[in-house]
C-alpha cells in the first residue's frame, strides 16, 4: 500500500508506474516478452510526478555517476593516445585574445592533417589577433574553459601557454559535473535515472562531439550549455527551493550556452518559453489572480535577463562575421539555388550584375567585393531583409532544409585530424573507437526522413508526459527539439551553406540528445498507472 502525502491536493497525486505484464494470452510470456519485462522491472522510473513520495538522496549515486562520467571521457580521449580536432585556421581567431599562439606547419595542409595542441605565449600587433580581415576581437563563454585550461597546463607540466589537451581535461570534469546534476534533477527511481545518463554519456563520447573538447573551437561551450540548461530546467520545473536559486542556475547557463557561439542566439525564443512554462500544479496553488501574476514576475525578470545578454552578445559580434554570414547566404544559398537568380538580386535591392558572383565566397575568383557596386550589399543587405525573403519565398526553404538535414546527418569532419603528428597515424586519419552517433547518421542517411520524424516522435511523447503532468521530462524533450529546429533554420537561413558540415554540429548533438529523451520518455509512458490508494 502506498500513502499520498497528506499536503498534496487529489488532484495533484501521483501516477504510479508498474511495467505492464507483457504475457502472451495462454499466460505463457515468450523470452523477448520476458527481457522486455525484467528491463521495464529493473529500469523503470517508478513513481514520479508532484504527488510521489520524496525520492530518497541520492548524491553519492550522483558524484559516482559524475567521477564515472569524467573517468570514461578522460579514457576516451587520452588513452591509449591523445585524440581532438584539428584547427583549420578559425581557432586562432579566438585564442589570440589569451596572449598565445599555435606552434604549427605554416602550410595550411599540413596543420589541419594533426592535432597540435601547444600554444605558447605571443604579442600581437594591429589586426594580427580577432577576426580574420578586421582584427575585431571574438567573445565566446568558451573562453571560461580556456581560461582554466591556461590555468592547468603548466600544472599538467605543459608548458607555459596553453596546451588544448588541458581545455580537453576541464571539458570532462564540467561534464562529469553536470551528468551528477543530472542523476540528481531527473525524475523516477535510481536505475532509471542512470541508465539516462549512461545514454548521455555515450552519446557525448561520440568522436563527432567528444573530439572538440581537444580543440580551439567554442563548440564544447554550446555542447556543455546545452547540458547544464537541460539540469538548470529540470531542477526548475521539479519545483525545488528556494524557487530563486533554481531560476538564477537556469539564467547562468542560458547566458553562458547563448554566448558560446552566435547561432546558438536561436535558443532564446525557446528558453522563454522554458521558464513561462510553469508546472500545473504550479498555477493552480496560486489561486488567486495576484498570485498567479506574481508566479510569472520572477520567469518573467529571468527572460528579460537573459534577453539582455544576447543583445550585448550580438552588439560585440565581429561586423566582419555579420558581412561574411550574410555574403555567404546571398551568394551561396540564394542565388545558386534559385530558379531566377535576376529577379533575386533585384528583390533584395541589388544591381543585376552581381550574379556572376553566384556559389561564390569572400575569397573566390569571383567574389562580389571586386564589384564596383560592393557597397550597395552593405547598404542593402541585413538580417531582417534575408529573414523577409524567405518569409516571402517559403517555397525555397524545402531545397535548404533537405540540404540541411544532409549536412546535419554527415557531421565528420573529414577534413580535419584527430590525432597528433607524433601518433603514427597517416595524415587527417579520423578515429572512430566510439562512433554510436556517426553510425546512427550513417545508416539514417538511407532514409533522411527517419530523422525529422525522430523529432516529431521526441516532441509528441513529450507532450503526452507533459500534459499528464508526470515530469519536467517531457518538457525538456519539447524544448530540446524546438531548440534544435530554431538553430537549424538560424544556420540555414544567416549562416549560409560554407562550412555547414561545422555549423551543423550543435544541432547534430541536439538530435541525438533525442534519443535518450525518447527511452525515458517511452519508459514512462510504456507502463502501466495505477492510482495509489490513501
Amino acid at each position: 500500500m502506498i500513502d499520498a502525502r497528506p499536503d498534496v491536493p487529489e488532484s495533484e497525486r501521483s501516477t504510479g508506474f508498474a511495467p505492464e505484464p507483457l504475457r502472451r494470452k495462454s499466460g505463457t510470456a515468450g523470452p523477448l516478452r520476458s527481457a522486455a519485462a525484467y528491463l521495464a522491472r529493473t529500469f523503470g522510473p517508478g513513481e514520479v510526478g508532484p504527488g510521489a513520495p520524496r525520492p530518497p538522496r541520492l548524491r553519492g549515486i550522483a558524484v559516482l555517476s559524475g567521477t564515472l562520467a569524467s573517468l570514461v571521457m578522460i579514457f576516451r580521449l587520452f588513452v591509449p593516445q591523445t585524440v581532438g580536432m584539428a584547427e583549420q585556421g578559425a581557432g586562432h581567431q579566438l585564442l589570440c585574445s589569451l596572449g598565445i599562439r599555435n606552434l604549427r606547419p605554416w602550410g595550411d595542409t599540413d596543420f589541419t592533417n594533426f592535432v597540435h595542441p601547444s600554444w605558447v605565449p605571443h604579442q600581437y600587433y594591429g589586426e594580427a589577433c580577432g577576426f580574420t580581415g578586421s582584427g575585431e576581437p571574438v567573445y565566446s563563454s568558451q573562453l571560461l574553459l580556456l581560461w582554466l585550461g591556461k590555468w592547468l597546463t603548466p600544472v599538467l607540466a605543459w608548458g607555459s601557454g596553453l596546451d588544448t589537451r588541458a581545455v580537453g581535461m576541464v571539458c570532462c570534469v564540467v561534464f562529469g559535473a553536470l551528468i551528477a546534476g543530472l542523476v540528481a534533477a531527473l525524475p523516477g527511481r535510481t536505475p532509471f535515472r542512470v541508465l539516462i545518463a549512461a545514454l548521455v554519456t555515450l552519446v557525448t563520447a561520440d568522436g563527432v562531439f567528444a573530439d572538440f573538447f581537444v580543440s580551439p573551437y567554442s563548440e564544447p561551450a554550446a555542447f556543455l550549455g546545452v547540458l547544464a540548461l537541460a539540469v538548470a530546467l529540470l531542477r526548475y520545473w521539479n519545483g525545488g527551493r528556494p524557487r530563486w536559486a533554481s531560476l538564477l542556475l537556469v539564467v547562468l547557463a542560458a547566458a553562458f550556452t547563448v554566448t558560446a557561439m552566435p547561432q546558438m542566439l536561436s535558443w532564446l525564443p525557446v528558453v522563454a518559453l522554458a521558464l513561462l512554462w510553469l508546472p500545473s500544479g504550479a498555477r493552480r496553488r496560486a489561486s488567486s489572480a495576484l498570485r498567479r501574476r506574481q508566479a510569472f514576475v520572477m520567469p518573467a525578470a529571468a527572460v528579460a535577463a537573459i534577453a539582455g545578454v544576447a543583445v550585448a552578445f550580438i552588439a560585440v559580434e565581429p561586423k566582419r562575421a555579420t558581412e561574411v554570414n550574410l555574403y555567404n547566404t546571398v551568394f551561396a544559398s540564394i542565388l545558386p539555388s534559385s530558379p531566377d537568380p535576376v529577379t533575386d538580386l533585384t528583390w533584395l535591392g541589388l544591381d543585376r550584375s552581381f550574379v556572376t558572383a553566384s556559389g561564390s565566397t569572400m575569397d573566390s575568383i569571383n567574389s562580389a567585393v571586386y564589384n564596383p557596386h560592393y557597397p550597395q550589399f552593405g547598404e542593402q543587405i541585413n538580417r531582417g531583409r534575408i529573414a523577409a525573403f524567405f518569409a516571402t519565398h517559403p517555397e525555397r526553404l524545402i531545397g535548404m532544409g533537405e540540404r540541411g538535414i544532409s549536412a546535419l546527418l554527415t557531421p565528420e569532419l573529414s577534413d580535419a585530424g584527430s590525432y597528433m603528428a607524433d601518433s603514427g597515424q597517416g595524415p587527417a586519419a579520423k578515429e572512430r573507437r566510439l562512433p554510436v552517433v556517426l553510425g546512427l547518421y550513417t545508416a539514417t542517411k538511407a532514409a533522411p526522413v527517419a530523422l525529422p520524424g525522430l523529432h516529431l516522435l521526441t516532441l509528441l511523447l513529450g507532450f503526452a508526459v507533459a500534459a499528464r503532468r508526470k515530469s519536467g521530462i517531457g518538457r525538456l524533450a519539447v524544448v530540446m527539439v524546438l531548440g534544435c529546429w530554431a538553430q537549424f533554420w538560424f544556420v540555414l537561413i544567416l549562416e549560409g551553406q560554407p562550412d555547414i558540415h561545422r555549423q551543423m554540429i550543435v544541432a547534430g548533438f541536439m538530435s541525438a540528445l533525442c534519443v535518450p529523451l525518447l527511452v525515458a520518455l517511452v519508459s514512462i509512458l510504456a507502463s502501466k498507472s495505477t492510482r495509489p490508494h490513501t
